[in-house]
């Protein structure tokens, strides 16, 4: 069931106004983590994204817009100040082909254990261990994201959209403003169309292979296997996005070429070229 039509729905629209190129390739993500689990099971893994930048670029506005889109009124974020380690566990068991987002923010410099999350990366058992009990295994099956900080975090399992510091034309805040008075129904066509195009989600992600073949040529041959696979799915989710729903066609050579962006800085970095582990 695909329901591209010839007009852009109005919140679509008014989405890629508030938020540009970064927010059209955080909407393919997120088209994607409602079917992490079945990326996984066809091709491995699917990429843990962190959405960067400096106070004020519109990190929190654009995922409290995801949210809404997901059909969640409000941002259902988790950090290290509200939830324990063993409470995110809990989560991470629970979340099936849905989002999980994480707050970077640690001003007080505390963090989740990273060594335990990289495993979300490829849907591996995660170790839960208890004192004095046995050690039990939960396995992620939805898809992890991180928001926050100034910083581009390069790792083979981490696909980074930086929100750069720019001022924010009138057009700009107003599609902000209109997002926020919209309500959930009229947001609703977005996650009910993903969901429903299984077909078609197979369907792109068998251009992946293709993609990442592109993207190793025309980056760096030695950019790393599961990096290049990370940015494919990513430019085959952004397609997803266009058969399902009419994307302005500029909007969309603007993401994918975004996207070819973000693999040369993994391709310019010892992280990306170093083994994987």
């Amino acid at each position: 069931m695909q329901t591209n039509t010839n007009q852009t729905p109005k919140w679509l629209d008014l989405f890629i106004t508030a938020f540009g190129t970064q927010g059209l390739i955080s909407l393919a993500w997120w088209a994607g983590a409602f079917h992490a689990q079945r990326i996984r099971e066809l091709q491995a893994t699917y990429p843990i994204l962190q959405i960067t930048g400096g106070a004020g670029v519109g990190k929190s506005t654009l995922v409290a817009n995801l949210w809404k889109l997901a059909g969640t009124p409000e941002p259902d974020h988790l950090s290290y100040d509200t939830c324990s380690m063993g409470s995110l566990l809990a989560i991470l068991a629970r979340a099936v082909n849905r989002p999980v987002v994480i707050e970077e923010d640690d001003y007080d410099g505390g963090t989740f254990d990273w060594e335990v999350l990289r495993e979300c990366y490829a849907g591996d058992p995660i170790a839960i261990k208890r004192y004095a009990q046995p050690v039990n295994h939960l396995t992620f099956q939805g898809a992890l994201a991180f928001v926050g900080g100034e910083t581009e975090v390069l790792s083979r399992r981490i696909a980074n959209i930086h929100l750069p510091m720019k001022r924010r034309t009138g057009e700009g805040s107003d599609a902000v403003k209109a997002l926020h008075n919209l309500q959930i129904s009229e947001m609703s066509q977005f996650v009910e169309a993903v969901q429903a195009n299984r077909e078609q989600v197979i369907y792109r992600l068998g251009h992946v292979p293709a993609y990442a073949e592109s993207l190793r040529e025309e980056t760096a041959p030695g950019l790393n296997h599961d990096v290049a696979r990370n940015y494919a799915q990513l430019r085959a989710l952004l397609d997803l996005l266009a058969d399902l729903f009419p994307i302005p066609a500029d909007a969309l050579h603007h993401a994918h070429t975004e996207v070819c962006g973000m693999a040369w800085v993994h391709a310019d970095s010892k992280a990306a070229e170093a083994p994987t582990t």
